[in-house]
């Protein structure tokens, strides 16, 4: 809260900084929201500065990524430190643009809904990132934030196959193709799998 500053209507009172919360509609959801302005305490004229207005912008547009189901910028955030990616890695991961991930993660604008999705991905499976991240040829920039895949060995049907731990079920059976890949089908897990041996 700044007293010391001037009020720009009237040049002769000081300004502060206030907060309220209004009431806010988008399609047919409503929802208090804080809206952020300044007070002048000699003519009393209230405005919203460039400041004020950001914050006010910003609280739209995560009610409306929440309405539309989309993730929310903490929610982004929280993705890209799981696999402890810059907002730049992440921007050149995904796509989006330089700043994108900043912009997100602040809720100055929505991301896409195949932006969306293709997060929602990822935050699954870590086996759907590390293979964006092969495909993006990040793999050696990014190499030493891989973790190690606990890996199972078993046999089913005459092939011993060594696969990531967190997908092996019961009733796992195997297809073994003429190039040694195998593709693996699970009932139990819904997975069906194509690697190579």
């Amino acid at each position: 809260m700044n007293t010391n500053e001037l009020c720009p209507i009237c040049g002769e009172g000081h300004v502060t900084s206030h907060v309220e919360m209004v009431e806010s509609e988008y399609k047919g959801r409503k929802k208090l929201l804080p809206s952020h302005y300044r007070l002048c305490d000699a003519c009393h004229s209230d405005f919203a500065g460039a400041p004020e207005g950001r914050l006010n912008k910003r609280g739209i547009m995560a009610f409306r990524k929440s309405v539309d189901g989309l993730l929310t910028g903490a929610e982004i955030t929280a993705l890209r430190a799981k696999y402890q990616l810059t907002q730049g890695q992440a921007a050149r991961l995904f796509g989006g643009g330089p700043v994108a991930f900043s912009k997100y993660e602040n809720d100055d604008v929505a991301q896409s809904e195949a932006m969306d999705a293709l997060l929602r991905l990822v935050r699954r499976s870590e086996v759907a990132f590390w293979e964006l991240v092969d495909e993006r040829g990040m793999a050696a920039e990014l190499a030493l934030k891989k973790p190690a895949v606990p890996m199972h060995t078993f046999a089913r049907q005459d092939i011993t196959v060594a696969m990531p731990a967190a997908l092996v079920a019961d009733d796992v059976l195997f297809e073994m193709h003429a190039t040694r890949q195998y593709t693996a089908y699970s009932e139990s897990v819904k997975t069906k799998l194509l690697w190579k041996h």
